[in-house]
């Protein structure tokens, strides 16, 4: 059995705005529509050619927007304490 070569390339680009609130990706797949494949096996008496030809090319945009993306949490006045105390 023989497999042909099969490449493809891929990119991706991200941009972050506004404190990292805001970003846009631009995601491209397979640019140069390179990821056909040929097969060919054999045995004593057959012989079995194959060509896979596909469009596996993409183009992928992507925004997104994070509400609230402050890390701080609330931090209550002791709400809790008893069921802490429980497990010591």
């Amino acid at each position: 059995m023989q497999l042909s070569s099969s490449s493809s390339l891929n990119a991706k680009l991200y941009k972050a705005f506004c404190k990292n609130r805001f970003s846009v990706t631009l995601e491209g797949n397979d640019i140069f529509n390179k990821s056909n494949r040929d097969i060919l096996f054999y045995n004593k008496d057959v012989m079995l050619w194959q060509s896979s030809t596909s469009d596996s090319r993409s183009l992928l945009l992507t925004l997104q927007y994070n509400f609230n993306t402050s890390r701080s949490r609330y931090k209550g006045q002791g709400a809790g304490n008893e069921e802490l105390n429980r497990f010591k």
